[in-house]
């Protein structure tokens, strides 16, 4: 499977802007997988559910990194708000994790015929806390303030997490099922590409980007110290 880019286009880029084409992959030992048990809704979701907080694919891919390309000028006008979907399915957030520009609109599902609810958390601020008790039912939240937030069901469904990134700009992207992502109308230079994983934490490397051309990098996780 190939990359899946979560985010928008870039908007007013240079005409050499170039992009890149990367993975983020898993250079150490498998991790353990881990289940939790369900006490709350066992006739629906089960006696345990996966924590799904590491995600390996093909090749070592590793799913739901946040990766953004730091210190990038900017000298265009801001991506526009778009409308992002949550989805509490089979006692599960879904997506995991993606990526949206400040002033967008969250539509947040509930196809469970049980009760959810999203607790959405910046740092440790509530920002909101939505309850979904009806099946098939829809609400909405405003994603306005740039930062990442954490979203949580506080219904007894500890295992249930999600997080969006609102950022302000287009160099960001979050990894999918292989590990692959894709940054595009990036301008020539030297910066910084920074991996956030919400259970194996941040990575970083120097990427050199060439104007007009697409440039490859990988990103390693739990590769061995020297």
């Amino acid at each position: 499977m190939g990359p899946v880019e979560i985010g928008w286009p870039a908007l007013g880029a240079p005409a050499e802007a170039a992009e890149i084409r990367g993975w983020v992959r898993l250079a150490g030992p498998y991790p353990a997988e881990e289940f939790q048990p369900v006490f709350k809704h066992r006739e629906f979701c089960g006696e345990r559910m996966p924590s799904e907080r590491v995600r390996i694919g093909s090749d070592r891919g590793i799913a739901d990194v946040l990766v953004t390309l730091e210190d990038v000028p900017l000298p265009r006008r801001s991506p526009a708000p778009k409308t992002a979907v949550l989805d509490n399915r089979a006692c599960r957030f879904v997506p995991r994790v993606q990526v949206v520009p400040p002033g967008s609109r969250l539509e947040v599902r509930n196809s469970d015929p049980i009760l959810h609810t999203v607790h959405a958390y910046l740092g440790s601020e509530t920002i909101f806390h939505l309850a979904l008790p009806v099946f098939r039912q829809r609400v909405w939240a405003a994603l306005d303030r740039p930062g990442l937030t954490r979203l949580e069901c506080d219904v007894g469904h500890t295992w249930m997490r999600a997080y969006i990134l609102v950022r302000d700009d287009a160099f960001a992207a979050v990894t999918g099922p292989d590990g692959a992502f894709h940054l595009s109308g990036v301008p020539a230079g030297t910066f910084r590409l920074h991996a956030w994983h919400e259970t194996l934490g941040t990575q970083e490397v120097s990427v050199t980007i060439a104007a007009g051309g697409p440039t490859s990098t990988t990103l390693l996780y739990g590769a061995p110290s020297n």
